[in-house]
């Protein structure tokens, strides 16, 4: 699978990736890079992410047969609809928004099921920028897609092809499953490292080491993107929160009895099941 003209709508630290990836691999002919911002998108051509920078969608999207939308969940529809006008017939449109329900209501009607389908790759971290892409940060990944009861039973093909052969993993998922696994997996952990960070007293900044830079590290994600992901998402993740609200329950409740066998059974419980992921992400 060799594309010709791939445009990638937004070059940060997913798009750039893909970019690096695409090119790593040999997998595209041409990369186009849309962005906003002229300094970032010269920095995407200067490490190789990207072929062409451009300003406007309708000029990086003409005649590509891919265009990947690694923008803001909420511009990820309006940008794809803009580049369905120009790209090729049979061109394939996606996505990697960290939530789904909303892009695909938002698409019905004004995308094909021939052309587009949802997807997301399950990779990233804290630091966003093109200049914190790699092109291997694909390599293992797992890639959700989320495919419709009206999408094109090839394009479901055609795009598991795809992010096979950048080294990805492929799970389908429908768009609330999808949306109620991210928001105990990725978005309750966010607002717990935000929680722990902003409970820690200025005075008692001095004081903290690794443990707690480890658990705060993704609380230093960008808060506007963030925003939008729970807004998004807010039930799902209001849900997941409350779940997690009892877990502490639990907690305060063996503290204020002293029940220390309980507070034991909770640590080998946490512990084991940390050890588990861990483990499968060792072999993975």
């Amino acid at each position: 699978m060799v594309f010709h003209r791939v445009c990638i709508i937004g070059v940060g630290l997913l798009g750039g990736s893909i970019g690096l990836a695409l090119h790593r691999k040999r997998l595209a002919k041409h990369v186009v890079g849309v962005g906003r911002t002229t300094s970032k998108l010269e920095t995407a051509i200067r490490r190789g992410a990207i072929d062409e920078a451009t300003d406007d969608i309708l000029v990086g999207a003409k005649d590509a047969d891919l265009v990947i939308a690694c923008v803001p969940i909420q511009s990820i529809v309006d940008s794809l609809e803009q580049a369905s006008k120009v790209a090729l017939p049979d061109a394939m449109l996606t996505d990697v928004g960290s939530t789904k329900q909303t892009i695909i209501q938002a698409a019905k009607g004004r995308l094909s099921d021939k052309q587009f389908l949802g997807s997301h790759p399950i990779a990233g971290g804290h630091h966003s920028g093109v200049e914190h892409a790699t092109g291997t940060l694909l390599d293992s990944a797992l890639v959700v897609m989320t495919p419709s009861q009206e999408t094109c039973p090839d394009l479901v093909a055609r795009m598991s092809g795809f992010w096979e052969s950048m080294g990805s993993k492929i799970t389908l998922l429908d768009a609330l499953s999808h949306d109620r696994a991210l928001a105990i997996s990725s978005h309750l952990p966010h607002m717990v490292a935000s929680a722990l960070a902003i409970s820690t007293p200025d005075e008692l900044i001095p004081f903290v080491g690794k443990g707690w830079m480890d658990s705060t590290r993704i609380a230093s994600s960008n808060p506007q993107l963030w925003r939008q992901i729970l807004e998004e998402n807010h039930g799902p993740a209001l849900q997941a929160l409350k779940k997690f609200a009892t877990i502490c329950d639990t907690w305060i409740e063996a503290l204020e009895s002293g029940d220390f066998d309980q507070v034991e059974q909770l640590l080998k419980t946490g512990k084991a099941i940390r050890e588990a992921v861990a483990s499968r992400h060792s072999v993975g």
